[in-house]
């Protein structure tokens, strides 16, 4: 056959198609004399070619299928220390090297099946590995009862017979055929059709191995159909080698698919039920009919159980998939999101993938040019009109293309394009994308173009760590793409060092001291009786020359300093002594102060808040504090402590961006909230999305029976506060009422908004 395997350049299904009609051949030879010859050429051949074909291919990693090799090999050289033995009647008799080779073999094979089970998994694959034992267990119950007791029975038991040893051949066939399922259940086997070579392999291999070690027939020269099955197996085992996916048999499942976990369930039937079975059949004629009717109605209630079982299997299933496809899908667009990114770096999608020679992997971080400008303008429906025909042209532009795109924030999105060979290439798809965004936009019958700002960070290498530096290089050549309105900029480290925002710290501390930092309220407004029942507090720097800075632009470089927790105090001291002029001018508000994660950990909060209130003679149920629930659930245990505290002088407490995180309101609750905010992103688009209407009613049901009254942020458009008012929830804030305003003006807002009708158009 070598001759043959050369001019065919070793294709696994030419090679597959010879072997088996060789092999077919061996019973018409066997009466010339011939059969033993005929029989170890094609297994040499085979054991030869599977060298071969694992050399060539260069599976990764290598040393499974080296396993694998060792293992053939060493069935090939007992089956030709057996057979120089069988002539002398000497391995029916007794032990020999042969057996040493055959169990080495059989023990190889399972470490190969072991290895490529496990390799590259996070955990060990428990689930796969329990399956396969369930069904080992059952064929070596069906074995001893059909096979060896059987031998047993009719020749004796009897220690010094070898017998008895070699009946641990099919035992471990046995294994391996269970270790095929694991296999199946923790790879990507389930996708690659070289997996069925190789149980074809295995099982032809097992049944040669029952029929002739694990019956009496050991004591004899193996038959024509013995050797017939193991041709069978060597010849599909040369064919996994040579195939060309055989790296596929070992890389990792990237996630368990619903389907595939419901195959599984079906499977677990027939296993958990193949050893019973086999023996009603066995002795259904002598058991009493009483004993048989019991046995029948105990499998019925299993099946109807399992059926059950099946169908609630299944519905579970059903919902994993669609909050996993929700978790990974932008609420907006309905393209990826940031989730989907993070999920192909933890999952190494990429390096399954093998790397081009010299490439690089590159991050496209871009946003829409004065798009906020655009909102202010036409509003947020028609915005978000736009991000979506934006995500849905880019997207679709990336999947031509083969990279990863996703929406990760607002207006910004990120390409990721993996092994490019040059740098270039990657500028080139920048203004690649200038240009699909040129060509206009049609929404609600405006005309429209849009522009955008790209960074971009460049990488030799793949890894979560470097992912994350690529976030931040990023950001950094998005933000000099805009302020120098260049469109696209590539990271450069030593520009990086140069340009920072150190100087948000070294004047910060002076700000305070010359009163730059302001105060200013927004509105929050009881929507049963269309009464402001309190503002809360939101601080802004006046700089000289910069003029008036957002929190944002300054509040993250102080954040993990002491600045901030000074930057509370100052606002906390000021909001109480507004609070007593405004009580001067018979107006009565609750006012809401935000406490970042750092004031609850580190300070003493409850103290502070005491001394303030006093101070300024505010009671304190006319102050009220609130938290993130990423900062209510950074320390529980000291956050509810804390809490208590706060409650206890007769402070309220709400939670602000509820939704955002992770957290189940049943968790929060414990921490004795009043008020429980939800984040504007979801009340912004509940008109116009189903699963946003649907999150914020059911927070307004479930919050309803906790007795926690909710605000809704954002409020931006009547009809979303028609929809609000519908679901009686409790209060509200937004620009639709009034945007944050300073002191002064804070009492004629609240006569207008008590004043205004707001009348759905």
């Amino acid at each position: 056959m070598s001759p043959f395997l050369a001019a065919l350049k070793l294709d696994w299904r030419m090679f597959w198609l010879l072997g088996l009609l060789a092999a077919s051949c061996l019973p018409l030879l066997s009466p010339l004399g011939l059969r033993d010859s005929w029989y170890f050429l094609i297994a040499c051949s085979s054991a030869g070619v599977i060298w071969l074909g694992i050399g060539q291919q260069g599976p990764r990693p290598i040393q499974p299928w080296r396993q694998f090799a060792i293992a053939i090999s060493a069935q090939c050289l007992g089956g030709l220390i057996e057979a120089n033995t069988d002539v002398s009647g000497a391995f029916g008799m007794h032990l020999s090297l042969a057996d040493m080779c055959l169990l080495s073999g059989h023990l190889a094979m399972m470490s190969s099946l072991w290895q490529l089970a496990c390799y590259q998994q996070p955990q060990f694959p428990r689930h796969g590995f329990f399956q396969g034992w369930i069904l080992a267990t059952s064929l070596m119950l069906i074995g001893w009862q059909f096979l060896f007791l059987p031998t047993i029975l009719h020749h004796g038991f009897s220690l010094d017979r070898p017998q008895i040893f070699r009946m641990l051949y099919p035992c471990l066939s046995f294994i391996e055929i269970g270790m095929l399922l694991w296999l199946w259940t923790s790879s990507a086997a389930y996708a690659s059709r070289v997996f069925i070579q190789l149980c074809l392999g295995i099982l032809s291999f097992a049944i040669g191995e029952c029929v002739f070690h694990g019956t009496s027939n050991s004591l004899a020269v193996p038959s024509d159909l013995n050797l017939l099955f193991w041709l069978m197996a060597y010849v599909n085992f040369a064919s996994v080698a040579l195939h060309p996916d055989l790296a596929q048999l070992s890389q990792p499942r990237a996630s368990e698919h619903g389907r595939h976990a419901n195959h599984i369930l079906t499977l677990l039937l027939p296993l958990a039920l193949l050893f019973p079975v086999a023996l009603l059949l066995r002795y259904f004629q002598a058991l009493h009919p009483a004993t048989v009717g019991i046995l029948v109605g105990f499998f019925i209630v299993f099946i109807i159980g399992w059926f059950q079982l099946r169908g609630t299997m299944q519905h579970i299933i059903e919902v994993k998939q669609q909050l996993e496809k929700q978790n990974r899908t932008d609420y907006l667009t309905g393209v990826p999101n940031r989730n989907y990114l993070e999920q192909v770096v933890e999952n190494s999608i990429y390096t399954a993938r093998k790397p081009l020679p010299h490439s690089f992997n590159a991050m496209l971080l871009m946003d829409i040019d004065g798009f906020k400008a655009f909102n202010n303008i036409f509003g947020f429906g028609l915005g978000d009109l736009i991000l979506k025909a934006v995500a849905k042209r880019l997207y679709h532009d990336s999947q031509v293309h083969g990279d990863h795109f996703a929406r990760v924030d607002g207006d910004e999105f990120i390409l990721l394009m993996l092994n490019v060979p040059e740098k270039a290439m990657v500028e080139q798809q920048a203004w690649h994308i200038h240009q699909l965004l040129e060509q206009p936009f049609v929404v609600n019958g405006l005309t429209t173009k849009v522009s955008c700002s790209i960074g971009i960070s460049i990488a030799d290498s793949f890894s979560k760590h470097t992912f994350a530096n690529m976030q931040r290089e990023s950001e950094r050549a998005l933000l000099w793409a805009k302020e120098s309105q260049s469109q696209v900029e590539c990271y450069l480290a030593m520009r990086d060092k140069t340009d920072d925002k150190s100087w948000v710290i070294n004047e910060f501390r002076q700000a305070i001291q010359q009163q730059q930092i302001v105060v200013y309220y927004q509105p929050k407004v009881h929507l049963a009786t269309q009464t402001v029942i309190g503002v809360e507090a939101l601080v802004r720097w006046q700089h000289p020359l910069r003029g008036l800075i957002m929190p944002g632009e300054f509040v993250p470089q102080i954040e993990n300093t002491d600045l901030i927790h000074t930057l509370f105090k100052w606002v906390l001291n000021e909001s109480t002594r507004q609070w007593q002029r405004w009580h001067q001018q018979q107006l009565d508000l609750t006012i809401a102060v935000n406490v970042t994660a750092r004031d609850l950990m580190n300070f003493d909060l409850v103290k502070e808040m005491q001394q303030a209130l006093e101070k300024h003679g505010m009671p304190a149920h006319r102050i009220e504090v609130e938290i993130t629930e990423s900062s209510a659930l950074a320390d529980p245990r000291r956050v509810k402590q804390l809490l208590s505290g706060l409650i206890a002088l007769g402070i309220k407490i709400s939670i602000d961006d509820y939704g955002t995180g992770y957290s189940s309101l049943l968790y929060l609750q414990q921490l004795s909230l009043h008020y429980l905010k939800i984040d504007q992103q979801f009340i912004r688009e509940m008109h116009q999305d189903a699963s946003s209407l649907a999150i914020v009613r059911s927070t307004l049901e479930l919050a309803k029976n906790l007795n926690i009254e909710v605000i809704a942020e954002g409020i931006q458009a009547v009809v979303s506060l028609e929809q609000l008012k519908a679901m009686r929830c409790y209060g509200a804030q937004g620009f639709l009422f009034s945007a944050p305003m300073p002191a002064s003006e804070i009492p004629a807002i609240v006569q207008r908004i008590e004043a205004t009708r707001y009348e759905l158009d």
